[in-house]
């Protein structure tokens, strides 16, 4: 009976009570207990949740940045290193093969076979007469090498035609290197021809440079489309072997001027050489070319290491302050990448703060110290060099 009236009392809680109770059952009893009710987050601990998952979101969202940013930087790096390792693998298997002059056997003694001078823009311009070399696993290498005048052939090798059959060409090939025809142009082409002649590649490149030699300001491309070679546009013959070059310049040692370091100054190197002038100085046949040639490279980076801006006043040629709209994204001057290009003239300088450039060598790397007007770009780059021993002993 008494478990009874228990039970009737244990009927007697409310249906929610019952609900929400979590209390065990013991011996088939409902045990008379208070059933809390089960708790929700407040609104301080939603707060500060909250507040955590946004600042682990912060986090991994930095880090995802500072990620992307490293690989970027990385990927400009690596195309500017490309681009400098193509360009003077090219260059190198191209001075490997230089000879001396004549150019050929049946040319004049005065015939340029290697050359260093400036372009309209005050850039170095370089052409040199080299042997052929893989060329000769082309049908035209082959019958250049090995034909005769007598077969009639009249077409030159322009470096397009390697399966043509081309008129004789004593083994030898014209090359020139120059930036592109422009103040501002970050290009660099090739052309290549044979048989060197009198008139040929090197003396019309040549001829262009002397007759627009300081007329920077008339673009003188339409002087190479009007002059001819081999019945084609002078600059037809070019192909492009590198973009984003900021520059490009040659050192080269000269054992008669005595050459004794890669430092400028007395004993340093010369960056021009003519060897007709050195036949008409008397110089002896060991001179005819340099000995060695220093290879100097700017490449221009992609972002976001592109180093670009403005001239913010005008900067007359004897200067050695340039003032810039801003020189935070240029190379710090310790670590031998301290040059700056603006228009054709490459400048050194020693010291860069704020907006200035200080400490400014003019003219380097055989470019010529020019006035410049403000606005005009000011562009810098990576840095690469390398020493390139030439065949003297031809």
């Amino acid at each position: 009976m008494n478990n009874e009236l228990h039970i009737t009392d244990a009927r007697d809680c409310t249906r929610s009570a019952i609900a929400n109770c979590s209390l065990p059952i013991v011996h088939g009893e409902f045990p008379i207990a208070s059933c809390s009710r089960r708790r929700g987050f407040t609104l301080i601990e939603l707060m500060v949740s909250t507040t955590i998952m946004l600042m682990l979101g912060i986090i991994i969202i930095g880090f995802l940045r500072g990620a992307l940013g490293m690989s970027r930087t990385g990927a400009a790096r690596g195309q500017a290193y490309e681009t400098a390792q193509t360009v003077m693998r090219d260059m190198a298997n191209d001075l490997a093969q230089v000879v001396a002059a004549p150019a050929h056997p049946d040319g004049q003694d005065d015939d340029c076979a290697f050359l260093v001078m400036q372009d309209p823009f005050g850039r170095q311009m370089l052409a040199f007469t080299r042997a052929w070399g893989e060329e000769q696993r082309s049908t035209a290498g082959y019958d250049a090498g090995r034909g005769s005048s007598q077969q009639g052939y009249s077409q030159d090798f322009s470096g397009r035609n390697v399966t043509d059959a081309i008129r004789p060409s004593h083994g030898n090939l014209e090359v020139v290197y120059i930036m592109e025809p422009t103040p501002e142009g970050t290009r660099l082409y090739r052309a290549e021809r044979s048989p060197p002649s009198a008139g040929g590649l090197i003396d019309q490149m040549a001829a262009w440079c002397a007759d627009y030699q300081g007329q920077g300001d008339i673009v003188p491309l339409g002087a190479l489309q009007n002059a001819r070679i081999g019945g084609e546009p002078l600059w037809d013959q070019f192909h492009l072997v590198a973009d984003n070059v900021v520059a490009f310049g040659v050192e080269l040692w000269d054992d008669w001027n005595r050459t004794m370091s890669w430092y400028s100054g007395p004993a340093g190197p010369v960056v021009t050489w003519s060897m007709g002038q050195r036949r008409a100085e008397g110089k002896p046949p060991q001179y005819q070319l340099p000995r060695a040639l220093r290879l100097t490279l700017i490449i221009g980076q992609e972002p976001p290491l592109t180093a670009e801006t403005t001239l913010d006043a005008e900067l007359p040629a004897a200067d050695n302050s340039v003032y810039v709209g801003e020189t935070d994204a240029f190379a710090d001057p310790g670590s031998g990448a301290g040059f700056i290009r603006i228009d054709g003239e490459v400048i050194a300088y020693g010291s860069r703060s704020g907006r200035t450039f200080g400490s400014c060598a003019r003219g380097e790397l055989g470019t010529r110290a020019s006035a410049h007007k403000p606005g005009a770009m000011v562009m810098g780059g990576e840095v690469f060099r390398r020493v390139i021993q030439l065949p003297v002993a031809r």
